[in-house]
């Protein structure tokens, strides 16, 4: 699922013109699976959709989601939240001062800074936003069942019940699920091994909202998997595209 994020990176040597159509191939063949793993999870949540609401029930006592206060995930989900603006504003500091360092000091090519800034503004920006105001889902905390005053929908469904900030998909998810594309800053080496320790700790920080209440299953689920497959698209034009990108910060940095 995650070889767009783990393919190699350089642009320059002749090594990497030979292995690009393999990459294209690798991140086609990503994009499938992922596009395979949206439609059988709706269809999974759409056949079931009490599955939303009994995994909800579990963290349920009352009308109360009793961790919702717990002060480790709360913290956790501060970390996650916080820690995105310095990240977005870390990718275009980055990309900023390739254009005025000498060439020696440069960090790496923009088009991996480039790659995360797309990333998040792709994914959990445009794509989970746009969704959220189309689908108008409320969330589990709004529910008669659990203390609220709104009924329950299927995921995928239309509801006039929320009009703002609402529960499909989850955009803290879509922001875990970003995250990933900062594994192009990692060795190649490392990368697998940055992913399988990074992966797990991630889906936790998207899984948190579905403790919290805030979110369904199928909203962190779905929307951990749309951004993943927004990435994997991304990242198939920057890499056809590597060369001529790195070419035009080039031609900005030397003017």
């Amino acid at each position: 699922m995650w070889k767009f994020a783990l393919q190699p990176w350089s642009s320059v040597s002749g090594g990497a013109r030979l292995r690009q159509p393999e990459t294209n191939f690798n991140t086609d063949g990503g994009l499938a699976v992922l596009g395979m793993l949206i439609v059988w999870t709706s269809f999974i949540f759409v056949v079931f959709p009490r599955l939303d609401l009994a995994v909800a029930r579990l963290f349920v006592q009352g009308h109360w989601f009793w961790l919702a206060d717990n002060p480790y995930l709360k913290a956790i989900r501060d970390i996650s939240r916080e820690s995105q603006p310095y990240i977005l504003a870390l990718m275009a500091l980055i990309i900023i001062l390739h254009l005025f360092l000498p060439k020696r000091l440069r960090f790496c090519a923009p088009h991996k800074p480039l790659f995360v800034l797309l990333s998040f503004a792709a994914g959990p920006l445009a794509v989970v936003q746009f969704l959220k105001v189309v689908i108008g889902r409320v969330r589990p905390r709004d529910l008669v069942e659990f203390g609220g005053n709104a009924d329950f929908t299927p995921v995928w469904q239309f509801s006039a019940a929320c009009s703002r900030n609402c529960s499909f998909p989850s955009g803290e998810a879509a922001v875990a699920a970003a995250l990933l594309s900062l594994l192009v800053f990692v060795p190649m080496k490392y990368r697998w091994g940055a992913a399988v320790i990074v992966t797990p700790c991630l889906m936790f920080v998207a899984f948190n909202r579905v403790i919290f209440g805030a979110h369904f299953l199928s909203d962190v689920m779905l929307g951990w998997l749309l951004t993943v497959f927004v990435m994997a698209w991304i990242w198939r034009w920057v890499a056809i595209n590597t060369r001529v990108i790195d070419r035009f910060f080039a031609r900005l940095a030397s003017r």
